[in-house]
């Protein structure tokens, strides 16, 4: 997943704030109200896939944080999915679907040199795993090893 206001220019910032609050979220170009109150055929077709973040994303699930192409963080889903018509960024919230984590992992803590940080390309906000041969999925099992 990835944390940021269509900015990616500030993808770390905003991502390091988001966590900071204990919140990650994405949001839309334009309002789609509640994702609980919309069907997914009803959402633009480049964000159908932001469905899961509400239907799919459990209490307990982990989600790795991609920023510019690198991991950025590990963190643990510590609530359902939320909605709020106005973002609130002075608390670290700038997305209007939000959920609460806990658990926060820098990946920079784990591996200290960036120059041997592996590269993971994300092109959009949401990738659920369902593979566990996948490069995101190995590093998230051999992050969790060795913490």
């Amino acid at each position: 997943m990835q944390l940021h206001p269509n900015q990616p220019k500030q993808a770390s910032s905003y991502a390091a704030q988001s966590l900071s609050a204990g919140f990650i979220g994405l949001d839309f170009a334009e309002d789609v109200a509640d994702l609980t109150r919309c069907t997914q055929k009803s959402l633009p077709l480049e964000n159908r896939d932001y469905w899961a973040f509400a239907h799919k994303m459990s209490v307990g699930d982990l989600v790795l944080i991609i920023s510019h192409h690198f991991p950025f963080a590990l963190a643990k889903v510590d609530g359902d999915y939320n909605y709020i018509r106005e973002p609130v960024p002075e608390i670290g919230v700038w997305f209007r679907h939000f959920r609460r984590v806990k658990d926060v992992r820098y990946y920079s803590d784990l591996v200290t040199n960036a120059a041997s940080w592996e590269k993971l390309t994300m092109t959009d906000t949401i990738s659920p795993l369902h593979d566990p041969k996948s490069a995101s999925w190995q590093l998230m099992e051999s992050w969790l090893e060795n913490n």
